[in-house]
């Protein structure tokens, strides 16, 4: 008997959404939108811009189908005429989508603008999708500059792009611009809660938590890899099977390493390695998985949980966990995990690199008392000149505390630095060790500058001018900020 063919419909496909309320995670987009559509003051071209999977494309459509609704113009469209079901199924005359990836050149956009002269056939408006548009060829784009210079009535683009910095300017500046956010955790779950209800699945919340924060931020990469578990699991899904089929460490197995570098436990940390890989770990994953972990320290440590999809009991845990790190340690351990990371992907041996850098996270040649020169008597002017540093040392606390009201980020590069002599022309010299240049070229900044004055002026009731130093016998810290900065910057949101 042979195997009865099915015609199954991913759940991407079937939970898309098909009007504005159905739209998950952009209300500031759906209210503009419907308000456009309401008061008739749609712009003849827009630009859909943000991360992968944030409903850029269902939005067009949704758009599409408002405007092409038999009962419309609508915010509502019924999705029953047979406009929106051609819409929906893709195969609407006047709604035509194209994939810039793979139709990137010139000939495909002057093809457009033969066809855009034309009048709708079956609606009231061409749409015209042009996804990944920031793939086009510079040709392509001066070509699509023509028609947005001069749009056709009843014609309207819709451009959507993941890479905004690749779009030429003069397209940006033809186009109302809205952009897309990444889905917070809570909405991301509470859409997979509507559809395992829905499929009679059973997930526990931590396999939630789990399948939202490895989306990041994308409904469509969760509900794809939702559709994978139950593949791979059937009606019922738990934590472990999550972890299991992504290959990540789960959450704790990442706090024991936590627990085992806050307490310089190296043992226990080579040995967590090796349970991994018995589990079935990818080492290059835990090594990201670790890099999030920090992260999520590093935010605990500076007061910025709230940036953070955890829950309030996780957020709880790892904020106890923080207070055994140093902000300093903590930036460490991230420079070196991600350095790792970035050796993973050359070196065969993923395991080695994770444990030669786990022996250096935890062997981090901490400074140690060093012997201090014998203090030489100081002469009466030596003292007198010595006066104002003193006074600053002694009220560094406050000081600090001044600039942390006036710019958080000079903050941040005082407090890597320290104050090392009043010179005799009456400027404060702060020294940085070697590998801290980043945090001296911030604190040289104008802005900077003049918040640090005035806070020590504040404390001392008078002015001192500040000069910036690299001190060359200071310890060599060998972390190099600006690098965790710009990989923060790129990598991570």
């Amino acid at each position: 008997m042979g195997i009865e063919k099915m015609n199954y419909v991913s759940l991407y496909r079937k939970w898309r959404s098909n009007n504005f309320a159905e739209l998950v995670g952009q209300p500031v987009i759906v209210q503009t939108l419907k308000n456009a559509i309401l008061n008739n003051r749609l712009a003849h071209a827009y630009l859909f811009s943000g991360p992968r999977g944030t409903g850029k494309t269902s939005t067009a459509r949704i758009l599409a189908k408002s405007l092409n609704c038999q009962q419309g113009p609508t915010i509502n469209p019924c999705g029953e005429c047979a406009n929106c079901q051609k819409i929906k199924g893709g195969h609407a005359v006047d709604v035509i989508e194209i994939d810039a990836a793979s139709n990137r050149g010139i000939d495909e956009i002057r093809e457009l603008r033969e066809r855009v002269r034309y009048a709708p056939l079956e609606g009231r408006y061409k749409v015209y999708i042009i996804d990944e548009v920031h793939m086009l060829t510079p040709e392509a784009f001066n070509a699509l500059l023509k028609t947005l210079e001069e749009p056709p009535a009843q014609t309207i683009f819709v451009l959507a792009t993941t890479e905004l910095q690749k779009v030429p300017m003069t397209i940006i500046s033809r186009c109302q611009r809205l952009d897309f956010s990444r889905i917070p955790l809570v909405e991301i779950k509470g859409q997979l809660k509507k559809i395992a209800q829905d499929e009679k699945i059973t997930v526990d919340d931590k396999a939630l938590d789990l399948i939202g924060r490895s989306a990041e931020g994308g409904m469509r990469d969760a509900i794809s890899l939702f559709d994978q578990l139950i593949s791979f699991c059937g009606q019922k899904i738990g934590y472990d099977d999550v972890v299991n089929l992504l290959g990540t460490a789960d959450e704790e197995l990442l706090f024991k390493f936590g627990e085992a570098i806050a307490s310089r436990d190296l043992k226990l940390a080579i040995d967590l390695v090796r349970r991994a890989i018995e589990d079935g770990k990818a080492m290059l994953q835990v090594t990201r998985d670790l890099v999030g972990y920090y992260r999520n320290l590093l935010h605990l440590k500076v007061g910025s949980g709230e940036l953070l999809d955890l829950t309030i009991e996780q957020q709880q845990r790892l904020k106890e966990q923080a207070q055994k790190y140093s902000l300093a340690r903590i930036k460490m351990i991230l420079q070196s995990l991600s350095q790792a990371e970035l050796d993973m992907k050359w070196h065969p041996h993923g395991r080695l690199v994770l444990e030669i850098s786990l022996v250096e996270i935890v062997d981090d040649g901490q400074p140690v008392a060093t012997p201090q020169p014998v203090e030489q008597p100081k002469t009466k002017t030596e003292v007198t000149d010595l006066g104002p540093l003193v006074k600053i040392k002694d009220h560094w606390k406050t000081i600090l505390d001044g600039m942390k009201r006036k710019s958080v980020f000079g903050y941040v590069s005082l407090r890597e630095g320290e104050p090392m002599e009043v010179t005799s022309d009456g400027k404060l010299v702060i020294g940085f060790r070697k590998g801290y240049s980043f945090h001296k070229e911030r604190l040289e900044e104008a802005k900077n500058k003049q918040a640090l004055e005035e806070a020590i002026r504040e404390v001392t009731g008078s002015p001192v001018a500040i000069q910036c130093i690299i001190n060359e016998n200071g310890q060599k810290s060998g972390i190099s900020v600006k690098s965790v900065a710009d990989f923060f910057d790129g990598r991570i949101v």
